[in-house]
């Protein structure tokens, strides 16, 4: 995971981009003028825009004009999914954030089956009021361990927090609050590879991983927060949470390094799936029926069966992770993950 303002000044940072990307700029408009240069990659996040660019291989194609995410994606897309979890006040959770490419589309190396680079932004809350998750911080920069990317990722792929430190803004994730600066309570995330760019000769663009997790955020809940905490990926799609101010809406590049957000006629190539995070006194095990730590696979298909309405939520209550009386996709995925993965240490 890199930091985009470690280290650095916005001069050393441009001066890398210039010398490893032909002069590609990574800039983003926002209070204090911040610079953040990014390898071959051009990431403006400045409101509703996000560019995507890179070095192509010796085989480049031409892109098509890009079109804006203005209908919701239907048929055949890529995907990306943020996970729920549950925590208490005063202490961390970890969430979960997965891609899985779109079905071959017969275009070798462009397209959403293809994708290469992802840059988005997180709303924690996903409404844009308050502050009720936010990292650990040392220093003024993330904490070890706030940002961990995916098992496909990390060996070939960069993931920056753009937004990480508050060097020349007044306000990011890691903010002086006993200076005036404010929290963010955003993410803006880029995942982009190679991680490792050859001293000279044709840059090989790599794509992601056909599925999995792209990166695991671990935030605090604030000692105040409570009740069900929407985790919002913003996007140009009518009818969503406004975007921030200083964020950004999704946007994907392929391997030909073309904008593939949305196809010609203006259809999303990307389908949401937003997560949450459920605040109560004591965490529970999702999907746990019998108290036994753990969730069985028999345990999966009841829980199944009660959001289908085919069960009665009696028959195991342990799937209500948010009290509401009902089993939705959130909380069905949460059974899955404590059966892969285990229940919660303190539940």
């Amino acid at each position: 995971m890199e930091n985009s303002g470690r280290a650095k000044t916005a001069d050393e940072r441009l001066t890398i981009s210039r010398r490893s990307s032909g002069d590609l700029l990574s800039e983003r408009a926002r209070q204090g003028g911040s610079r953040m240069g990014q390898r071959f990659t051009v990431a403006v996040l400045a409101g509703t825009t996000m560019w995507l660019a890179a070095y192509a291989t010796a085989s480049a194609q031409a892109c098509a004009a890009p079109g804006t995410a203005s209908t919701v994606c239907s048929g055949n897309c890529a995907s990306i999914m943020v996970g729920s979890t549950q925590g208490t006040p005063g202490n961390t959770v970890a969430i979960p954030i997965s891609f899985t490419q779109g079905p071959d589309d017969g275009q070798p190396g462009q397209g959403f089956d293809e994708v290469a680079a992802i840059a988005f932004t997180l709303g924690v809350p996903g409404t844009g009021d308050g502050t009720p998750l936010t990292f650990d911080c040392t220093n003024g920069n993330l904490a070890d361990g706030a940002v961990t990317p995916g098992a496909g990722i990390a060996s070939n792929f960069t993931v920056v927090v753009e937004n990480a430190q508050c060097t020349n803004r007044n306000r990011c994730l890691c903010a002086d609050t006993s200076a005036g600066q404010t929290v963010d309570n955003f993410v803006n995330l880029v995942v982009y590879g190679p991680k490792n760019l050859p001293e000279q000769g044709p840059v090989q663009i790599p794509v992601l991983p056909a599925s999995g997790q792209l990166v695991s955020l671990t935030m605090r809940l604030a000692a105040n927060a409570s009740g069900n905490i929407p985790l919002h990926i913003f996007s140009a799609l009518p009818g969503g949470a406004a975007t921030p101010q200083f964020a950004a809406n999704l946007s994907i590049g392929d391997q030909a390094a073309c904008d593939v957000t949305a196809n010609s006629q203006n259809r999303s190539n990307v389908l949401f799936t937003d997560g949450s995070v459920t605040v109560g006194g004591v965490i529970g095990c999702v999907g746990d029926c019998d108290s036994s730590h753990s969730v069985a696979i028999n345990e999966l298909i009841i829980g199944v069966n009660i959001a289908l309405g085919s069960a009665p939520l009696s028959s195991c209550t342990a799937f209500d992770a948010n009290s509401d009386g009902m089993v939705s996709i959130n909380e069905l995925i949460q059974a899955v993950n404590n059966a892969l993965n285990g229940c919660p240490a303190s539940s």
